[in-house]
């Protein structure tokens, strides 16, 4: 009853995921450390919002958490840039720790304010802290917003929102900043009683749990739960540890430009889908089978529209977060009068780029929705050939030779041509940029077609020595990418093209050379 119990909780992940956590041994570390009234240190241990939070998705995930405390804010950071702890318990995305970190949907909003000491100053805004000393916790996210947006003002990093409290109460610096919950909470254990509220920061932690960048699975499973939280659990949570009476302002200036262009970028999203969904529904209704085959495809091309959706929302996520900021930078520079042809420049330029990732993830999956041309018989050594024309000339001029020979001369199979020359030119490609990576002396790329009585087999080698051992059971997953600037769909969608479409299969391994790619079509 209670199995029965647990796998109704975790219907909402797939058969990967639910593997995924069956098959992990040892618990998921959780880096922490102690911030009223997130995470609270007692003589039995841990408690606090998050600690809560973290045993809401435990149950909802069957996943097991340990954690591991550190003294101070920047330690816990750093043990996640060094990979010695797989999340960090909650965080406020930035474009530094975007390199490293991976973030769920937000989880918890909080207010940051400006505090003063009664004795002292009377501030009115952000920019009176010009020239002034402001004590703010090292590493945090309001210390690199601050050096970005406001360079004038001289920031005095401290170990821990308590420290710059004690400053300021001490009157050792003219202001600090700090959420106001965790401020409350120190303000009263300590008797820091000569501080004093200033103006609003207008800059409020987004708080998301987030995990380092090589555990992408476990991002998506927290991203997941997190999502299948009812809002009313995150209600009596907030009420508990004193979030509830937080409330923020969302439509100022910047978040209506940010909107905006999310809101177009979605709409024409929905659009194509729009289209891609009546051409679906005309070619079932089309299709003169019983009601239950009809039924059965129907459900199955819905299916596969909805992962398609959430993965590429889940790739939309950086690009958008990278957009807002920038759109923040240059929000701050027309404000404060400082804005130059060299800023503008720097945001358009920056802005393209971002737009232009969200644009290829969309072209990358043109291709498993897209039905091309009727199914028909074609020779493989011709497509092959035609690719090798186009692109011999230009990998020759980056000194890549590449070999082709077939051991058959009528290599023909069934399925789309389109398709297989987009496979195969992924594939290619893909051996180039690692040839060229690793700056190999004399490079080479070796294909060899050959025919057996009921396989064909393409073999495509390169010589720039092979794929990591830890990363090549990876390579054909969703979002796993070695690349900079790779989405990570290349090879997974020609695993799934290959395995649906044209009734084939794709293996890697390595060899002496480097790494062979072989795609098996079963013509029996």
């Amino acid at each position: 009853m209670f199995a029965n119990f647990l796998w109704a909780e975790k219907l909402f992940l797939n058969k990967k995921e639910r593997l995924w956590i069956q098959n992990r041994t040892k618990p998921v570390l959780v880096g922490i450390t102690e911030i009223p009234n997130q995470i609270l240190k007692t003589k039995n241990g841990y408690e606090g919002y998050f600690i809560d939070l973290f045993k809401i998705i435990s149950d909802k995930l069957d996943l097991k958490f340990k954690y591991v405390y550190f003294d101070t804010w920047s330690e816990l950071i750093n043990a996640a840039k060094k990979g010695k702890i797989d999340v960090v318990f909650a965080a406020q995305k930035t474009p530094s720790r975007l390199k490293y970190l991976d973030f769920t949907d937000t989880v918890l909003i909080q207010k940051n304010n400006i505090l003063e000491n009664i004795n002292n100053n009377n501030f009115h805004s952000i920019e009176d802290l010009n020239f002034k000393k402001v004590a703010v916790t090292k590493g945090s996210a309001i210390e690199e917003y601050l050096k970005y947006s406001y360079p004038k003002i001289k920031l005095i990093l401290t170990n821990n929102e308590l420290t710059s409290l004690k400053l300021l109460n001490s009157s050792e610096v003219d202001a600090a900043i700090a959420e106001t919950v965790r401020a409350g909470y120190y303000i009263n254990k300590y008797n820091l009683n000569n501080i004093v509220p200033g103006p609003d920061l207008n800059y409020d932690y987004y708080l998301s749990i987030a995990t380092v960048a090589n555990e992408t699975m476990l991002n998506t499973l927290l991203t997941k739960a997190v999502t299948h939280i009812p809002k009313k659990k995150f209600k009596a949570l907030k009420l508990k540890w004193g979030y509830l009476k937080e409330k923020v302002t969302f439509f100022n200036t910047q978040t209506i430009i940010f909107l905006s262009i999310v809101a177009i970028l979605i709409l024409s999203f929905l659009m194509y889908l729009f289209y891609i969904n009546r051409k679906l529904k005309k070619e079932i209704e089309q299709k003169e089978e019983a009601l239950k085959r009809i039924q059965f495809l129907r459900n199955s091309k819905l299916s596969q529209m909805s992962e398609i959706i959430n993965m590429i929302a889940h790739q939309w996520k950086q690009p958008l977060n990278n957009l807002a900021l920038l759109i923040q930078f240059i929000a701050n520079k027309y404000k404060n009068e400082e804005l130059t042809e060299e800023n503008f420049n720097y945001f358009q330029i920056n802005a393209v780029k971002q737009i232009d990732l969200m644009l290829q993830t969309i072209n990358d999956f043109k291709e498993l929705f897209s039905q091309h041309e009727s199914k028909k018989k074609f020779n493989i050594i011709d497509i092959m050939n035609g690719i090798l024309d186009t692109i011999k000339p230009i990998y020759e001029k980056n000194g890549i030779k590449i070999s082709f020979k077939s051991f058959s001369k009528n290599v023909e199979i069934e399925g789309y041509p389109e398709l297989f020359k987009q496979i195969i030119y992924n594939i290619i490609n893909n051996a180039k940029d690692a040839l060229i990576e690793r700056n190999v002396q004399n490079k080479e790329i070796f294909i060899f077609i050959k025919k057996t009585k009921s396989n064909i087999i393409i073999e495509i080698e390169d010589n720039a020595g092979g794929i990591p051992l830890d990363i090549i059971d990876k390579i054909f997953e969703p979002y796993f990418s070695t690349k900079k600037n790779g989405t990570g769909l290349g090879l997974y969608m020609a695993k799934i093209l290959l395995e649906e479409k044209m009734n084939a299969t794709i293996e890697v391994f390595n060899t002496k050379k480097g790494a062979e790619f072989q795609i098996i079509f079963n013509i029996s």
